[in-house]
């Protein structure tokens, strides 16, 4: 009974919700609303694509392509959001008659601002070739160096990270390539004042960076502009409600590239052929015997026959590291602030650094950042702004950590065991144990205190006539570094096995301080004045600037230096579509002798947008924007290299030394006393001076299509680098004295660069790509080559650091091609089929020194490139960049690419060497193997330098803003928690080494490898 009345009460409720919902269908259509209508831009033509949501429901619309479109609404009150990528969102009721919907379109990105030497200008009528990168680009890269937090961002700017150990990972910057042989490095500004660095500063702190490419946009920086200007502009407060950001980032750093040596059994058996092919006799090797063979193969007996895998045993799988932020920023009309603290934390990589607590000896490296950026509005006239920043660094290490790597990739695994059966370090005569080095040779702990401080007054000269402001700037920055050094040794010993008996190898020594040592110290004093002045006048706009700078720089010590210099701008358009810029530097530099000591360095530029020309309009719809722009100009580069006053004669004491020695004065004759003396060790000249570069460049900017779907920057340069100082090379040494500097190199440097930016809006669906590729390749004219050198064997007419060697014609095959092949035989030998075959250029039939020819490229790439794609979807974003780089080359000799190491025995061995030429194996991809280290294969040669082109998987990032609703009920403006990677994979022909961390000498694959970095983020903003 109960039931059946349970039952019979259920379908009374269901049979309301039916009527309930029936009735509401009934009501929204009497209610709802269709609208169509058209969205169309300022100029009435329709734009197709744009986004129409109601507010506050979960539907709505986009425009087909005549900008039309329709919508059903519960009533008019609801309100319609359209928004189309580059123009301002905009709201419009249901309830309005009209639908014809106009988007003005952003002005803001109209007006996009870029930092330039000395001041800003308009994205639009910028004339220089410029490229800009925002901090907030920056802060989504996992890595610990600003350095390289920029690599595959910028177009036209090339980073070769040559090393991961943390503190000193910092990327090597070359803008556009190379055109001196002597320092390419650009000129670092921060927040207009020169740096030496900028790879320590936290990315949290960076509003935005500039890279100042040519004449037009670097003259105003005279003497030092030539390599490039890096300029960045750190975090400012604005007006309005305080901001407060926390940053926390937890990661774990791999090795990339970790080379994979062959066990002792394979190595030993490589050995026992190489022994063959240099005509020496293997049964004469105990190790090399059957039984010892076998035991080795079995891994019968791990003190007998050891197999040591030492970069497997000596490097982690992973290592932390740590990252954490906070910032506040805001303002009132009289105090605007920015203030911002960040902490890194970043463990070292090596096993066995935690086997006692007296010390610590991990490569670890920590570094608290601050910055206080004040912005006081004194009186109507006058601002003052004052910026104080500080970095402290602490980097810790064992001692010679270099070497270590180099001892893992020369050391054979059989050598010894790491510990012996009693517990103690295992060790040989010749070579020493690596955990030794790491665990028990004590440490060195180095300490680096920054300082900057920057204080500006601006002041508004309106009053005395209209668009006049004068700033003055004063600056302090300092940088000391020390480290302490403690020193101490294990007890090692070689272990018999034999007769299991211990050889004391090392003695114990307890740890013990073994002093202070400075790592250098900077001091810059800054003082600048800037004198401004803009006005216009109907459709002409002019605005011009005038810099007198001065510096005051101590390196160590060093004498100090002053550079003094003056600097102006005239920039001149006519209805943002005639552009004209002029830059002048007059610096000085007390490098130099008095009387060359000041030059004068012009530049030009011009601009045509051609767009906002009538007969354009038509194109509109395709060609919203379209600016061609050219510069030429000189800039200089100061930095030659060598003493502080390189232009003096220098004369240096020799101590006494033997009888008879040049360089001493004897008395006497039957006893003769020897005393030491002067000597001229470098003769005066005077008339040196600074490289000068003749910079062009042709440059368009154009945004496709209405909403900016498609845009291009297309850059196409050349320079002509005069003035290189270097050494005579054509002069005879007659003297006994080196050869005094001259400035006579001579170099040119061309190319190109394109960076292209897709952006667009499918309804909440949005996506991105940028594409950069820079191609720029010099050449050397002059290089002072000695009269009688053959052309092929000229610096001039080629590449700089271009390798030099012989040139691999293939393997010999047989006795018979040896014998009827040019006599090699004097580079080493024996030579036997399978050795590599070079050509004898000169045709004298002998491979001799007069046989190596430029081959390969330089270690620096030509080109470079990246793509970066990017989509959004609700509160998701996916971001991810392929960067790469080609034409460079890699030299791998020595530990790195020889068998053994070039030594007998001695060194590692790869799958590579397996791959080894004889009669069977004709095609084989390594020639026939010799323990001789001075063997004819062991030559710089062709096959020895490998392509250094590569493509990385950069960077990888999924982040998710949660939702507002949420973090409201949390009173927190914004939640934003991120997974990311930085240097996850690499392709390239180099399998055991990274193509970056490999030397130009090609002898340095035994350095701290690159870090592959998986991270976790969170962002919260209050």
């Amino acid at each position: 009974m109960n039931r059946n009345k349970m039952s019979f009460g259920h379908v009374k409720r269901f049979a309301f919700i039916l009527l309930f919902g029936f009735c509401q269908i009934v009501l929204y259509g009497q209610n709802s609303k269709e609208i169509n209508g058209t969205v169309v831009d300022e100029s009435g033509i329709p734009l197709p694509g744009v986004t129409i949501l109601a507010k506050g429901l979960n539907f709505g619309a986009t425009t087909d392509f005549d900008g039309q479109f329709t919508i059903t609404v519960p009533s008019e009150n609801t309100v319609l959001v359209f928004s189309y990528v580059g123009f301002i969102t905009t709201e419009k009721s249901a309830s309005d008659s009209s639908f014809e919907v106009v988007m003005v379109q952003d002005i803001q990105s109209l007006n996009e601002v870029v930092i330039v030497g000395y001041g800003e200008q308009k994205k639009a009528t910028v004339t220089g070739s410029i490229s800009t990168l925002k901090g907030a680009e920056l802060t989504e890269v996992p890595t610990s160096n600003l350095s390289t937090a920029v690599t595959g961002k910028l177009s036209g700017v090339v980073t070769i990270q040559t090393s991961g150990r943390p503190g000193a990972d910092a990327a090597n910057i070359y803008i556009r390539g190379l055109s001196t042989w002597v320092d390419s490095s650009p000129l670092i500004i921060v927040d207009g004042v020169e740096r030496a660095s900028f790879s320590q500063i936290d990315p949290n702190e960076v509003e935005s960076i500039s890279v100042l490419k040519d004449a037009s946009s670097t003259a105003v920086y005279g003497v030092r502009g030539a390599n490039g200007v890096i300029l960045i502009t750190t975090k400012r407060g604005k007006e309005g409600v305080q901001n407060i950001s926390f940053t926390a980032e937890l990661g774990g750093q791999t090795p990339v590239n970790i080379p994979n040596f062959l066990n002792s059994y394979d190595h030993l058996q490589l050995l026992k052929v190489a022994m063959i092919n240099d005509g020496k006799d293997p049964s004469t090797e105990p190790l090399l015997s059957d039984e010892s063979l076998e035991g080795f193969r079995l891994n019968q007996d791990p003190y007998l026959y050891p197999n040591i895998k030492w970069y497997d045993e000596v490097v982690k799988p992973m290592a932390l590291i740590q990252k954490y932020n906070m910032n506040v920023s805001g303002g009132t009309k009289r105090v605007k602030y920015f203030v911002s603290m960040g902490y890194l934390n970043q463990s070292g990589m090596f096993k066995y650094t935690d086997m006692h607590d007296r010390y610590n000896p991990d490569t670890y490296y920590k570094r608290f950042n601050f910055r206080s950026n004040l912005d006081f509005t004194i009186n109507k006239y006058q601002t003052l702004s004052v910026n104080v920043s500080g970095r402290s660094g602490e980097q810790n290490g064992f001692p010679n950590e270099s070497n270590v790597f180099q001892t893992l990739i020369a050391k054979a695994p059989y050598l010894y065991p790491i510990f012996n059966p009693d517990g103690t370090y295992g060790a040989n005569i010749q070579e020493p144990n690596p955990i030794v080095k790491i665990a028990n040779s004590g440490y060195d702990n180095t300490r680096t205190n920054d300082y900057d401080v920057v204080g500006t007054l601006k002041n508004d000269l309106s009053f005395v006539t209209d668009g006049l402001e004068l700033l003055m700037n004063m600056s302090y920055n300092s940088s000391v570094g020390s480290t302490k050094s403690y020193r101490e040794q294990a007890d090692s010993y070689y272990y018999n096995p034999g007769t299991q008996e211990y050889q004391q190898i090392i003695e114990f020594s307890p740890l013990s301080y073994s002093g202070e040592t400075s790592t250098g110290s900077y001091r810059n004093i800054g003082l600048q004045f800037q004198l401004k002045y803009g006005k216009t006048i109907g459709k002409s706009e002019l605005n011009t600037t005038l810099v007198y700078n001065q510096q005051n720089e101590r390196y160590s010590a060093n004498s100090p230096f002053v550079l003094m210099g003056y600097a102006g701008r005239v920039e001149y358009n006519y209805d943002s579509k005639y552009l004209a810029e002029f830059n002048i530097g007059y610096n000085g530099s007390e490098n130099f002798a008095p009387g060359n000591q000041f030059g004068v360095f012009p530049a030009g530029s011009f601009g045509y947008v051609i767009s906002e020309e009538p007969f354009m309009k038509s194109l509109k719809p395709v060609i919203d924007f379209l600016k061609i722009r050219g510069s030429v100009g000189l800039v200089g580069n100061d930095k030659v290299g060598g003493d502080r006053f390189l232009w003096q004669g220098l004369y240096s004491y020799t101590a006494p030394g033997s009888i008879g020695s040049y360089q001493n004065y004897s008395f006497g004759t039957t006893n003769p006393s020897n005393t030491g003396g002067l000597v001229e060790s470098r003769s005066e000249n005077r008339n040196l001076t600074w490289e000068t570069s003749l910079k062009r460049n042709i440059g368009i900017d154009a945004k496709l299509f209405k909403n900016n779907l498609l845009n291009i920057t297309f850059d196409l340069f050349d320079e002509h680098r005069t003035d290189i100082l270097m050494s005579a090379r054509s002069l005879l040494n007659t003297t006994g004295i080196p050869s005094p500097q001259y400035n006579i190199g001579e170099t040119k440097n061309s190319g190109f660069e394109l960076e292209l930016n897709h952006k667009n809006n499918i309804g909440d669906f949005e996506y991105s790509v940028r594409g950069l590729y820079s191609f720029a390749r010099n050449e050397v004219v002059d290089r002072d080559d000695p009269s009688g050198t053959p052309d092929y064997q000229k610096l001039a007419g080629y590449r700089i650091g271009q390798y030099r060697g012989y040139q691999v014609l293939g393997y010999f095959t047989s006795e018979e091609d040896i014998a009827n092949s040019p006599d090699q035989s004097s580079l080493g030998g024996p030579i036997i089929p399978g050795d590599l075959k070079y050509l004898d250029y000169d045709e004298d039939g002998q491979i001799t020194s007069a046989d190596i020819v430029p081959i390969g490229y330089s270690n620096i790439p030509e080109i470079v490139y990246s793509i970066s794609p990017e989509v959004k979807w609700k509160g998701f974003t996916l971001s991810a960049m392929l960067q790469g780089a080609a034409n460079s080359s890699v030299l791998f000799v020595s530990n790195a690419g020889y068998e053994f190491g070039g030594s007998a025995g001695g060194g590692q061995v790869t799958e590579t060497h397996k791959d080894y030429w004889t009669v069977d194996n004709p095609n084989a991809s390594y020639p026939s193997l010799h323990s001789n280290a001075t063997h004819s294969n062991k030559n710089t040669n062709s096959f020895h330098l490998k392509s250094g082109n590569y493509l990385r998987l950069r960077n990888v990032r999924l982040s998710y803003s949660i939702p507002e609703s949420f973090c409201n009920k949390l009173k927190i403006n914004s939640i934003n928690v991120s997974i990311s990677g930085n240097n996850l994979k690499t392709w390239s022909e180099i399998d055991d080494f990274d193509p970056e961390t490999v030397s130009s000498d090609g002898s340095k694959g035994e350095v701290y490898p690159q870090q592959s970095i998986y991270n976790f983020g969170v962002n919260i903003k209050l």
